[in-house]
């Protein structure tokens, strides 16, 4: 297996150098190339057939409303005077003023006003507003105006011009010069504006741009426009204004191109598709002003990434230094105490380099991100793709054992690809879908306590020291990659959730522990429910404290996330109690066969009716409000058809076995190495054409990667575990761990046997203590936030 997992990572490894090199090949040094702003006006495409749904080329748009253009045009930023935006052109470029007007007010009737000016303004914002100029050949005296930058009281200087013309120079070729004219015209808008860039020149606006001539679809067109408008001069116009490298938004034709469908006069087209033509208009505009800088970067669309910070930097430098070290270990005769072995050095920077790659892959421009979006068949053919790979690594287990080790890495494999698959096509919005993800949240947390329940009954060990190995191998990765990627350790919300239940499961048990093996247990499981059910439900959480020490949780979320699993874990530890306290008896009671011949028949009808039950409720949000009581009923039925016979209990998948060994790690990885944006957008390491291609690639890098991580945090949690001091017995750490009398005089003669400070103190067998542990970390965690802060 570790053979298997070199060879896996190595390869992901190969595969990334590749895609880096490709992506740094590609990348380009000016700001408006890699921040994709020019691809944003140039080239994208629909992203599938049904829907009004633009991808531009490589970056992620904003969805733009009311407030957010209130907030543009009022930028401080702005260098103009008014804060409103012209239309000037013919029909087509109204039709994109209506859709910026229909911001404003949805009702508005773009069939109200024809071949004349228009004005829309914000309600209750002064000075915001949008006007369309009606002027087909731009030779009217404001189009003039504005082109020579002569503004004056009654003109302002606009935050943004939008021109457009072509349409009624083939129209009405005779009146207008055709071609040529327009040809003409085009050429003073250029001339216009290189002068208005110059030093010390009138400006036009903060921006301006072309709207290409629109394509024309011919079977729809009237007899007159049919014999005016042809589509190879329609191409010819727009191939112009690139060469010319006007300003155009040149993807407002490939929109209109592929959707021919939208338009029912063959020339104006839909008011969706309007809108989004609009939108990217927007975007270009207003994303320096309306998108927040901090995570998660949702819009990269005209978006400049924010330098490193300097904890980023911090990292780096340390990751680095791992590096020397573990260079320096082979030429070192002694090795001081203080320095990790160079198998610890090694794992720690892979993690280190793992985290900075994730770094450059969700937080720089370097490789291209695009939106997510459900495709029904695409999803399907996931998850048969999944179901056909762990069919076919069907094997035989060395285990019969009811809920084995084998049979919940499996489980948990399953489950986590499943999500990966939800997560990747953004199947959140599809509440069929969303209900039975929760309930996979739920099987994670019954494990929780079903798991640890069982440890604590058999082993009796309620010591710090497995209790702080859990929660350092949950946590590690989280924590680091809050800092790292200036998220909040709640991002990864089952980290947190899942070591609060540890930590609940360890202090139900540890609480009169002799009572676990008695019917008090039960009364004992009873309090804790309804002690953590007050706890939720009347808000007592400790928030406060934690704002004070500067840690700022989101306690609505907190809430939301805790109270809809809250009684699934007791269920988990249910489970474990019947299983070790009555397990005996029921295997040798006469009912036991009949029960179990049953159980299987109504655990399929318990599925059936959960089904049912789910895809019948009218929202998400209203599932939400009965998750917490009927997910135990798919849990459970799923439980008894895993292990129906023996055949079943004894085999597992050994694809989703491997694939549970590192969950984890696939879980909270997912948010920025095979996503992006905080799993908001898809990570693209080849091309953003290349979906499926992409897809598989990433999926292949990311899955090494975590392999990698798994055995680094694995490393991470023994080395932050191991004892310092030379004398220290490698025996568990009780409760109580502060060194004993008779250990002093040994502390002692090391304090004056070794020179070097660093490792004196590494030698204090106090060192060992993880209640002392536990202070450290906690209070540089707290030093850490404020100053990252």
């Amino acid at each position: 297996m570790l053979k298997e997992r070199v060879t896996v990572t190595t390869a992901a490894v190969a595969v990334l150098a590749v895609a880096t090199l490709y992506a740094l090949a590609r990348f380009s040094g000016s700001s408006r190339v890699h921040n994709h702003c020019q691809v944003l006006q140039r080239s994208g495409w629909w992203v599938d057939n049904s829907s009004l749904v633009w991808q531009p080329q490589g970056c992620t748009q904003r969805q733009y409303a009311y407030d957010d253009v209130v907030r543009c045009m009022k930028s401080p930023r702005t260098t103009s005077v008014g804060q409103y935006a012209l239309f000037i052109g013919d029909s087509t470029v109204r039709d994109k003023f209506f859709a910026w007007a229909r911001l404003v007010d949805v009702d508005v009737d773009g069939d109200a006003k024809v071949h004349s000016d228009i004005t829309v303004r914000w309600p209750g914002e002064a000075g915001i507003a949008a006007l369309f100029v009606w002027d087909p050949y731009l030779k009217g005296e404001v189009a003039q105006q504005v082109l020579h930058g002569a503004y004056n009281e009654t003109l302002e200087q606009p935050r943004l011009v939008l021109l457009g013309a072509g349409a009624w120079h083939l129209r009405y070729a005779n009146e207008s010069g055709g071609i040529v004219n327009w040809r003409r015209t085009m050429d003073g808008v250029v001339q216009r504006l290189a002068e208005s860039r110059r030093d010390g020149a009138a400006p036009i606006a903060d921006h301006v741009y072309l709207s290409p001539v629109a394509p024309v679809v011919p079977d729809k067109l009237s007899p007159e426009r049919l014999a005016t408008l042809d589509p190879a001069a329609i191409t010819w116009m727009n191939a112009y204004m690139q060469a010319a490298e006007l300003p155009v938004f040149s993807s407002w034709t490939d929109m209109a191109r592929a959707r021919p469908l939208e338009t029912t006069d063959g020339l104006h087209y839909s008011a969706g598709l309007e809108r989004a033509a609009v939108n990217l208009l927007l975007n270009r505009v207003c994303n320096r002003d309306t998108i927040d800088p901090h995570p998660p970067m949702r819009t990269t669309c005209c978006f400049e990434y924010p330098a490193p910070g300097s904890f980023v930097r911090w990292y780096a430098a340390a990751t680095l230094t791992a590096l020397a070290l573990l260079v320096a270990h082979s030429r070192w005769a002694t090795i001081p105490r203080i320095v990790p072995s160079a198998a610890t050095l090694r794992q720690l920077l892979v993690f280190g380099g793992i985290l900075l790659i994730m770094f450059v892959c969700d937080r720089t421009p370097l490789f291209e991100k695009l939106h997510k979006h459900y495709i029904a068949w695409v999803f399907t053919a996931m998850l048969a793709l999944a179901t056909v790979g762990g069919a076919a690594t069907w094997s035989a287990d060395k285990s019969e054992a009811f809920l084995g080790r084998a049979q919940t890495d499996e489980w948990k494999g399953w489950m986590q690809i499943v999500i990966l698959a939800y997560h990747a096509m953004n199947a959140s919005g599809v509440s069929g879908i969303y209900n039975p993800v929760r309930v996979l949240v739920a099987m994670y947390l019954f494990m929780t306590g079903y798991g640890h329940c069982c440890f604590f009954y058999a082993k009796r060990d309620y010591g710090l020291q497995r209790l702080t190995a859990v929660l350092l191998r949950t946590n590690v990765l989280a924590i680091a990659l809050a800092y790292v990627m200036g998220t909040s350790y709640m991002d990864y919300y089952f980290a947190p959730l899942s070591s609060a239940w540890v930590l609940i499961v360890w202090a139900t048990m540890r609480v009169a522990p002799a009572a676990n093996y008695t019917h008090l247990a039960w009364a004992k499981l009873a309090a804790s429910a309804v002690i953590m059910c007050l706890i939720n439900g009347l808000h007592l959480w400790p928030f406060a404290l934690l704002e004070r020490l500067g840690v700022m949780w989101s306690a609505r979320e907190w809430e939301f996330r805790f109270g809809t699993d809250i009684y699934i874990v007791y269920v988990g530890m249910a489970v474990a109690l019947v299983r070790l306290q009555y397990g005996s008896q029921l295997l040798v009671h006469p009912r036991w066969p009949q029960l179990v011949r049953w159980s299987v028949p109504a655990s399929i009808l318990g599925l059936v009716l959960y089904f049912y039950f789910e895809l019948t409720r009218a929202s998400k949000f209203e599932y939400n409000k009965w998750h917490p009581y009927v997910s135990p009923l798919p849990v459970l039925c799923f439980i008894v058809l895993r292990n129906a016979n023996a055949y079943l209990r004894s085999h597992s998948s050994a694809m989703f076995r491997a694939a549970g060994l590192i969950s984890l790690e696939l879980f909270i990885a997912q948010f920025h190495l095979f996503l992006a944006a905080d799993t908001k957008a898809i990570l693209v390491l080849v091309d953003s054409r290349l979906w499926f291609v992409n897809f598989g690639v990433t999926a292949f890098v990311f899955v090494g990667l975590c392999q990698a991580l798994g055995s680094a945090s694995g490393t991470i949690t023994a080395w932050l575990m191991a004892k310092v001091s030379v004398d220290a017995p490698a025996v568990d750490i009780p409760m109580s761990e502060l060194p004993v009398a008779a250990d002093r005089p040994r502390a002692l003669d090391r304090l004056a046997s070794d020179p070097p400070l660093l490792a004196r103190m590494a030698s204090l067998p106090i060192f060992d203590s993880l209640a002392l542990r536990w202070v450290i970390g906690l209070f540089a965690l707290v030093l850490l936030n404020n100053y990252y802060d």
